[in-house]
């Protein structure tokens, strides 16, 4: 039996990898015996490769017209989000009657599944995948680093806001200079870049040491250089591995980004989650129950608020703990993977 992993390099709208999608396949590739390669979440009802084990976890997608997936895979369905943009092609009649063969399925959300549910499948909230990522990532061994990843925050929109920060940049130009050198953000450089980065510092220095702010490791998880820098589907997730033991390392993680947070609690870092407010139902849906295994911090519209007991400011000396609702879906998961791996 071959074993493959989902992955995302060749059919995406646009240039931008996010490498928390390769996060989620080294999530997977811990159960396998062996792993012989990769197909394109985007072309699943294209593969025509050898019959081949997919644990199918991730987010479907952007090109629905691929789905459901090849009779050549043969998938375990955990963690699986349905795009809320393309519910009805995803549960069309046919995805029906395919998703019923592989019950029960494993829903990374409860917005998934409630639409399952709702089209007589047999679902039930299993959580994400990374949560099982201390099966083969856990470190004993932390440094003092502290990561700061994607952590959102609102951006300059007015003229007004462009000035005040041109006055806040100036009184505070070397401590933001060196967070912007730092600091991927889209393809944002020079003067406007830095005037950018402002917001954020003017934003986390709410609840944030300028010590903290200026000592982190700054990581962007999605961006063209994923594609730029790493040309094969091997290279992609080998720096998603390299990224996940940087994190089981870390003092601990600040992000906005659920394929950072979920890792992070998986391999037992203590991890803050930076929530925006004004997001999107596409973006907060995905969220349902997940939301309550962190530690939340808001952003209400650039201002902060944490949704739970912490010492201010937040220093490098800062300890707090994560929730442990996470380990039993985590236990569950491995349980179901293994599971599925050695059955004939």
């Amino acid at each position: 039996m071959r074993y493959q992993i989902l992955s995302i390099g060749k059919k995406l709208p646009t240039d931008f990898i996010n490498i928390g999608d390769y996060i989620q396949g080294v999530a997977s590739a811990q159960f396998l015996p062996h792993l012989d390669g990769f197909i394109d979440r985007e072309l699943v009802s294209k593969y025509e490769g050898e019959l081949s084990k997919v644990i199918m976890n991730g987010w479907y997608m952007h090109y629905p017209e691929n789905w459901p997936p090849s009779k050549q895979i043969l998938p375990l369905f955990v963690a699986l989000h349905i795009n809320s943009n393309f519910k009805e092609q995803l549960l069309s009649k046919e995805s029906v009657k395919y998703l019923k063969r592989y019950e029960p399925i494993g829903c990374r959300d409860y917005y998934t599944v409630n639409m399952l549910k709702d089209k007589g499948i047999d679902a039930y909230f299993s959580g994400c995948m990374t949560l099982t990522l201390g099966y083969q990532y856990h470190s004993n061994t932390k440094n003092n680093k502290v990561f700061f990843v994607d952590p959102y925050f609102k951006e300059p929109s007015s003229f007004r806001d462009f000035l005040s920060n041109i006055v806040y940049l100036l009184k505070h130009w070397k401590a933001i200079s060196s967070i912007a050198s730092r600091f991927e953000y889209y393809w944002h450089r020079g003067l406007f870049h830095r005037l950018v980065i402002t917001s954020f510092y003017r934003q986390y220095i709410q609840l944030f040491s300028k010590e903290v702010l200026l000592n982190a490791e700054y990581v962007c998880q999605e961006s063209r250089r994923y594609r730029k820098n790493f040309k094969t589907e091997e290279e992609r997730f080998s720096e998603a591995q390299r990224l996940v033991k940087e994190y089981s390392q870390a003092r601990y993680v600040v992000t906005s980004r659920i394929h950072c947070a979920l890792p992070c609690l998986g391999v037992e870092t203590p991890v803050l989650y930076i929530e925006n407010v004004q997001q999107s139902e596409t973006s907060s849906c995905r969220l349902d129950g997940i939301r309550d295994l962190f530690n939340i911090i808001e952003n209400d519209n650039g201002f902060l608020h944490p949704l739970f007991p912490i010492t201010l400011p937040i220093s490098l000396d800062t300890k707090f703990t994560n929730k442990e609702s996470w380990r039993k879906l985590a236990s569950n998961l491995k349980d179901r993977c293994l599971k599925f791996v050695q059955s004939e």
